[in-house]
């Protein structure tokens, strides 16, 4: 799997600021990045700068570290050994990788190798904190989710909205159980069932052999509903969604989501 997850603050080649183009691929089991080094990140003569490749580190290192059972991770230690220049101009590889997940923490390791020569000139670990959005502190600022979705891959995203979702759930004593079917259209899996009674709401993936509220759409509209930002007929007629609720039970449910 790829994902296009560009760094809008690190200058690319070319005068002033710019855009880096940061593509990650997932194999087996580790985030895989190869990119030349642009010429803006010169520091010395023809070497890379040592707080862009640490930048860099970071925000692979703390890729990895989100993707890992669908929980934001934030940046708690980061260290970097610097063992060679890395040349601008020039093709690398970065290969990061979970050492580590705990309920709270992640801990992450990174290599930079340059291609041409094989030479590893950096390494890179990270502890990262795994974070609940549930305990965020009372009057900061909402998620700017409009940002993460132009940056992460709505499968990301996806996963990020899972494990919020568990953990904001409020059940009422008045509620009733409900099973919603969750079919996302640009995101994988696709398919998704939320079951929720009065004790706990779970997010697994597949499809639902029956279900009490069906949802077809886009990540992006599946956060708009759940975070009440926009009504299913809002989604609805924006043609964004399709949202089917026989039994009138999707209020309820989303009045159980303390978002």
């Amino acid at each position: 799997m790829r994902y296009n997850n560009s760094i809008g603050w690190i200058a690319a080649n070319g005068p002033g600021s710019g855009v880096l183009d940061v593509q990650i691929d997932w194999e087996d089991g580790q985030a895989v990045v190869r990119l030349e080094v642009p010429g803006a990140a010169q520091a010395a003569p023809a070497i890379a700068h040592g707080g862009f490749l640490a930048a860099l580190a970071d925000h692979v290192m703390g890729f990895v570290a989100a993707q890992q059972k669908g929980r934001p991770a934030v940046t708690r230690q980061l260290t970097v050994d610097y063992l060679a220049p890395t040349p601008t101009l020039t093709a690398i590889t970065i290969r990061a990788r979970a050492d580590s997940v705990t309920e709270r923490a992640v801990m992450v390791s990174l290599e930079g190798r340059v291609d041409q020569s094989g030479l590893v000139t950096f390494r890179g670990r990270g502890d990262f904190a795994r974070v609940s959005p549930a305990r965020r502190q009372a009057g900061t600022a909402e998620i700017d989710y409009d940002t993460l979705e132009e940056r992460f891959d709505p499968s990301q995203v996806l996963g990020w909205l899972a494990g919020a979702l568990k953990d904001a759930y409020a059940p009422r004593a008045t509620g009733s159980a409900v099973v919603v079917s969750v079919e996302v259209t640009d995101a994988e899996p696709r398919h998704w069932t939320v079951s929720a009674d009065g004790a706990s709401l779970a997010m697994e993936p597949g499809e639902p052999e029956d279900w009490d509220v069906r949802f077809v759409g886009t990540v992006r509209a599946w956060r708009e509903l759940i975070y009440r930002r926009r009504t299913a007929s809002e989604l609805m007629t924006a043609g964004s969604a399709a949202v089917e609720d026989p039994g009138g039970l999707l209020p309820s449910f989303l009045e159980s989501l303390a978002t």
